[in-house]
């Protein structure tokens, strides 16, 4: 018997749900799938950590970390290794170039706010550069929140990613907030009173978890200022009417899962414009 059988059983029978009864509450909701996926987290964490060993593959293994993290939030089915896997080969190249920037500007704006904490008594005028590295390092933290769940979720070129990215970590300042807090809490207390055991709880859940507060909060994002105006833009050009979207969005899903290998088709660009993504 699990140590954690009885408090994460959820194969016991119940009354079931009602599909027209009020939604839950992101935030049980959060827990509710957290308990429900612990284990599964577990495995994934493992799953991550092992396709990480290579520094070069982070980027492509975060692909296919947040891949799977995203379909537990929306509650779809999942193969766990395949489909990390597809993840992993079909974003690779994206992942990749995500995964160097990222490292390359978070060592950079990290060393220089180390450098800047160790030598604050020299002058007073160092507080304006140390302000600088605190608010950069908070806006890639914030653009990390969307970067390699666009790669995952849309068809876009990286530099188009690390654009919206960056709206995003503006446009959803509140949220950012609120999962930057929720993250944090996680790491710092670990590290501060479990090192060096803090190393062996990120082995096992320690990533998976951080993403998954991530994802959670981040994709209802995407999903608005992405996807729900580019399948409006599609049902425009095909010709449907308006006084059927409501009737639509009852039966069918806002989101039809592209999978690892398929995205959706982003509007042709016209001659002479740019396109736009965010609307």
């Amino acid at each position: 018997m699990s140590l954690f059988g009885g408090l994460f059983n959820y194969s016991k029978p119940g009354p079931g749900v009602d599909k027209d009864g009020p939604k839950k509450k992101r935030f049980f909701l959060f827990f509710e799938l957290f308990g429900r996926k612990f284990w599964k987290l577990i495995e994934l964490n493992l799953l991550y950590v092992l396709c990480c060993i290579p520094i070069v593959t982070i980027g492509p293994a975060t692909c296919g970390l947040v891949y799977i993290l995203r379909n537990f939030a929306n509650e779809k089915p999942v193969f766990m290794v395949s489909d990390f896997f597809d993840a992993f080969k079909s974003n690779f190249k994206q992942g990749f170039a995500l995964g160097i920037l990222d490292i390359l500007t978070s060592g950079v704006v990290g060393f220089a706010l180390l450098w800047y904490i160790a030598n604050q008594n020299l002058s007073i005028a160092m507080a304006i550069p140390l302000g600088i590295c605190i608010l950069v390092l908070l806006i890639l933290m914030f653009m990390r929140f969307y970067t390699y769940l666009m790669a995952v979720t849309v068809e876009l070129p990286v530099r188009f990613i690390i654009k919206n990215s960056f709206i995003f970590s503006f446009l959803g300042l509140k949220t950012n907030f609120i999962t930057a807090f929720w993250t944090i809490l996680l790491v710092v207390p670990l590290m501060w009173f479990l090192f060096p055991a803090w190393v062996l709880v990120y082995l096992v859940i320690g990533f998976a978890a951080v993403w998954f507060i991530a994802v959670f909060n981040s994709y209802p994002y995407i999903v608005k200022y992405i996807i729900e105006p580019h399948e409006k833009q599609m049902r425009e050009e095909m010709g449907e009417e308006d006084e059927d979207e409501e009737e639509d969005e009852e039966d069918e899903p806002i989101f039809t899962d592209i999978g690892s290998q398929e995205k959706p088709a982003l509007p042709e660009k016209k001659s002479g414009g740019k396109q736009k993504i965010i609307r």
